[in-house]
């Protein structure tokens, strides 16, 4: 049978569709920039996290000692990581590999260096500055110790610190947790002679609310929410010998018992919610507005949806240590 060309071409659909690569480029940029604020902040970010950054960003001195300190220090720790951990390509870790490009390509953001190291804690940490290029490290403990989806929920969590530019101050965070405020004071004098008690707590409480950021991140990027509030449940009880199903109103029960005790207050300086404070404040997200528009594909048709300054309202009771609201 011989066909017109011509005809063929004339009831073509995708005749005149403009299939380079530049418009998908700029399709892509167009799709995530919706997801960005007028304040170059994610969409689904918590607002503590940037309410309580802006203050220390007002701390003068702060925030240019911290660059320069972590530039030094992540430049250092990044060689090191090079020559005793294995990069992860699509022949090495293929697995890792995939899940990193769809993290970043979910999120819109570039895809980061994935290396995996040999420590036996379930652990995971992202490297990221502007004379440096993102790198997520993985601790062996954690990748044996997890599922492929709750993987998921890891790397784009910590894809979530770098969107959020999270690293400069939590590098401070993580000094005050290993080597304390006299160690900085030995060893970064310049650094320590703005860490006045009020700084260091407000670093802490800022390091927690951006945790509750990046699960967000996490849970964006995950097949399942579920398996991000099963990341925070492995990372309480070790997940070293068998899995474990996680009563989560059990839980909840336990985070009524902490709020209602004074003792609630011995996470001041801690640089992590509880992990039942994360899974709470995950499970109001999993209700938010905010998370259908990045995974309308999961939505159900009983979902529950709230606006995202609720949900963060909601949030507040469980990540706030002074909040003085019973848990719902």
């Amino acid at each position: 049978m011989i066909i017109n060309s011509q005809i063929v071409n004339q009831c073509s659909p995708i005749e005149d569709m403009d299939w380079s690569f530049r418009t998908y480029l700029n399709r892509r940029i167009s799709e995530n920039a919706r997801h960005i604020t007028g304040d170059d902040v994610p969409d689904y970010a918590y607002g503590m996290d940037y309410e309580l950054r802006k203050k220390l960003d007002a701390i003068p001195g702060l925030h240019s000692l911290a660059t320069k300190l972590y530039v030094t220090l992540a430049t250092s720790a990044l060689q090191e990581l090079n020559r005793t951990a294995v990069a992860v390509t699509p022949t090495q870790f293929p697995d890792i590999y995939d899940i990193g490009c769809d993290c970043a390509r979910r999120l819109g953001i570039a895809v980061p260096n994935i290396f995996v190291s040999n420590n036996p804690m379930m652990n995971a940490m992202a490297y990221c500055a502007d004379d440096i290029q993102p790198v997520i490290e993985i601790y062996s403990g954690m990748y044996e110790r997890v599922t492929p989806g709750e993987l998921k929920a890891v790397i784009g969590h910590e894809c979530g610190h770098i969107q959020n530019n999270h690293v400069v101050y939590e590098n401070i965070v993580s000094l005050l947790t290993n080597v304390g405020v006299n160690g900085i004071s030995v060893q970064y004098p310049a650094l320590a002679a703005v860490l006045s008690q009020s700084t260091i707590i407000a670093l802490s409480a800022w390091s927690r609310a951006a945790e509750i950021t990046s699960d967000r991140a996490g849970m964006i990027c995950a097949d399942d929410p579920k398996d991000a509030h099963r990341v925070n449940a492995k990372l309480m009880y070790g997940a070293t010998f068998k899995e474990q199903e996680i009563d989560f109103d059990a839980l909840k029960e336990q985070l009524r018992q902490q709020m209602g005790n004074i003792a609630k207050y011995n996470e001041i300086l801690d640089s992590h919610p509880s992990g039942v404070r994360r899974i709470m404040a995950e499970k109001e997200f999993a209700e938010c507005s905010v998370f259908y528009d990045w995974r309308p594909d999961i939505k159900k048709p009983d979902s529950i949806l709230r606006s995202k300054e609720e949900c963060d309202a909601r949030c507040k009771t469980f990540v706030n240590l002074t909040s003085d609201k019973g848990v719902r």
